[in-house]
């Protein structure tokens, strides 16, 4: 018999307006339950364990979270797919997945959400994080920026930390505090490897510091000018996919062409 489908809320057994410590609270005591490590690793286990870790990583994030609930209100079950963000703070969706995943919590860089939240104690500042994220949303700025300033005490490496925390200051018109901290998200992205461009928090940085009175504008100003954007996904997949044309076009014309060989001679007028 086939098991029937449900949503990611039914699956971690909260409503659809649950707050994030319901979200959060209901996820540890589902995990708890078919953590791997308390069934031998049992395959079923484990799939349940990632069914559960994929619903609280699409719903513990605001945007995502928005997104869903926009298709379930057509659809009972709306199929996420990895990846299901399309914003970046940093230069790619990639770039922001990695920062929150691995700096800051001590994982191997090639980690999984999965494999990072299988020590359900290791992840405080993974949740944290997904907590500040939410009061942000919400336009709880002052409880935000608490989280985040705990969260860069914990991990002051981490770009997205810094770039929320300097947010939450901005709103709340404390500016010399979100230039400190938009200044040190463009210092850690130049230390990366490679260099992190971070288009989005220079303009910030720049625009924050244009409200801090002539002097502010005067730094503003002497900032470098951004660098010209990189070709999108698009067109460079559409750049790559030209070239493999172009290339078989030109083995197609040569393998079209006679063997050196079977050419007639020079003057050949045949019977």
């Amino acid at each position: 018999m086939d098991k029937v489908p449900v949503n990611l809320y039914q699956l971690l057994q909260v409503s659809r307006t649950c707050s994030f410590d319901e979200l959060h609270k209901a996820f540890r005591a589902r995990a708890r339950e078919c953590h791997p490590d308390l069934h031998g690793d049992s395959p079923e286990m484990v799939e349940r364990f990632q069914a559960l870790v994929n619903a609280f990583d699409v719903l513990s994030d605001p945007e995502s979270r928005r997104d869903y609930d926009s298709r379930l209100a057509f659809n009972d079950t709306p199929n996420i797919a990895p990846g299901h963000r399309d914003k970046a703070v940093m230069d790619s969706v990639a770039d922001d997945i990695l920062e929150e995943l691995v700096v800051g919590n001590d994982a191997p860089r090639n980690t999984t959400l999965q494999t990072l939240m299988l020590d359900l104690e290791k992840t405080e500042r993974f949740i944290l994080f997904r907590h500040a994220r939410t009061l942000f949303d919400a336009g709880q700025c002052r409880a935000a920026l608490a989280l985040c300033e705990k969260l860069v005490n914990m991990s002051p490496g981490n770009i997205l930390y810094h770039y929320f925390l300097a947010e939450s200051a901005r709103l709340l018109g404390r500016n010399s505090k979100a230039v400190t901290h938009y200044r040190l998200c463009l210092e850690l992205g130049a230390m990366r490897t490679p260099p992190q461009r971070l288009v989005r928090i220079r303009r910030h940085y720049r625009h924050t510091r244009e409200k801090q009175g002539w002097f502010g504008k005067f730094l503003a100003w002497l900032m470098e000018p951004e660098a010209p954007p990189e070709l999108s996904e698009e067109e460079r997949s559409l750049m790559i996919l030209e070239e493999t044309f172009a290339k078989d076009e030109r083995r197609r014309r040569k393998r079209a062409l006679p063997h050196p060989q079977q050419r007639r001679p020079r003057g050949y007028l045949g019977r």
